[in-house]
């Protein structure tokens, strides 16, 4: 009896440790996917680049003729020209996000309370008197609460300041 019920200790404890660890496993694999598909465009785009450097100096070395040369040519400036218009999405796309998260934190903040507008900056509605919440995420820009450790719509760990730990 005494057997048994280590053994099915052991499996218990085996089973939540898989089940508690997925999600950390989940995001590194996930994280590892992003970066090697990152790493493998900046790659191919390297490859591309690197092809048509070697094409001009064979060419001007005499080693590949005219009419070989031309074609290649195009076709290794497309292949460069897509990539580069892809990093150039990618840019934008960031551009777009900043852009957005600005536009967040400059709106104009309400007090929770009263609803009346608070300047940036001002720590208590100058209407009510109670505390103004003025902290963002720093992931989605989505407004958080001061004691709140993860932000409620995206799930982003809110770092807090040492600053206000160490306040009683």
């Amino acid at each position: 009896m005494e057997i048994s019920s280590i053994i099915i200790g052991v499996a218990l404890f085996g089973g939540s440790v898989a089940y508690v660890s997925l999600p950390f496993r989940q995001k590194r694999m996930k994280n590892a996917n992003s970066s090697n598909a990152n790493l493998q465009q900046n790659g191919q785009r390297e490859a591309v680049l690197s092809a048509l450097r070697d094409l001009d100096f064979d060419f001007k070395t005499g080693k590949v003729s005219e009419e070989d040369y031309q074609p290649l040519r195009t076709q290794l400036l497309v292949e460069a020209a897509q990539y580069m218009e892809a990093e150039k999405k990618e840019d934008e796309q960031l551009e777009a996000m900043i852009r957005a998260r600005r536009n967040v934190q400059q709106q104009g903040l309400k007090c929770q309370h009263c609803e009346s507008p608070v300047e940036a900056g001002q720590r208590f509605c100058s209407k009510c008197g109670s505390a103004v919440n003025n902290e963002f995420c720093p992931s989605c820009g989505k407004k958080i609460q001061a004691s709140d450790l993860f932000c409620s719509s995206c799930g982003n760990k809110i770092e807090v300041p040492m600053e206000v730990v160490a306040q009683p």
